[in-house]
């Protein structure tokens, strides 16, 4: 089989697997602990805003595999704290390697009110393109809003600072751009435009997080070495 036929089929298969996910695989019901019925209340989240975490109980604790599969959950009356994970399969034509973009960010969380014996849902952006999908990551915005009036419940999300090791793995973007720390004003020159990002941001992040004494005995170390 020529390789072209082999990745039609694998784009193929991987299509139908996530047509299958969105349309067949239904809705995944999350075990909070608390009681069904008119005591409680149901919250709705889309597929692409994954739950970690429900009042600090944490309900998923790895994001290795992506799962398409919407999520409820119900949750007592009264004031909550709940922590997503934006992640989402994005259409990347220009990936020679890969058709799909894995984008995930980190930690966001966002506190909401429910009453009893009333349904809520998490309603956000579906970007399209990877960058936006990555743009997104970095500054996400998302409601949550009563489905019955539409009215919103959700206070200000607060999105957790990256590491920086984990700001790329292959073609996965485990941490959100335009995080790393602000350049000082004594920063060296910018790397050459054809440096790869990573290296650049890496540099970035121990270039401003170091002390002087630091500083000068990295200056001391180029010269030595034939640094211009």
């Amino acid at each position: 089989m020529s390789r072209i036929a082999l990745r039609f089929l694998v784009r193929a298969s991987l299509i139908a697997g996530l047509t299958a996910l969105a349309g067949c695989a239904g809705v995944r019901q999350l075990d909070t602990g608390a009681p069904s019925g008119a005591a409680s209340a149901e919250l709705f989240v889309p597929y692409q805003f994954q739950v970690q975490a429900i009042d600090g109980t944490v309900l998923r604790d790895n994001f290795y595999t992506f799962d398409g599969r919407d999520q409820t959950l119900r949750v007592a009356p009264g004031e909550h704290e709940l922590v997503l994970r934006y992640f989402d399969l994005i259409a990347d034509n220009d990936d020679r390697t890969d058709d799909y973009a894995r984008v995930l960010s980190e930690p966001i969380t966002v506190s909401f009110s429910a009453r009893a014996n009333s349904q809520y849902a998490v309603t956000g952006e579906r970007p399209t393109t990877p960058d936006a999908g990555e743009a997104f990551a970095a500054n996400p915005s998302l409601l949550i809003e009563n489905r019955a009036n539409g009215n919103t419940v959700s206070g200000e999300i607060a999105v957790a600072e990256p590491e920086i090791e984990t700001i790329r793995r292959g073609n996965t973007v485990f941490a959100p751009v335009g995080k790393t720390p602000a350049a000082s004003t004594d920063a060296p020159q910018p790397a050459p435009e054809n440096a790869p990002p990573q290296s650049l941001q890496m540099l970035e992040y121990w270039w401003n997080n170091a002390s002087q004494a630091e500083r000068d005995r990295f200056e001391a170390w180029r010269k030595q070495n034939g640094a211009q």
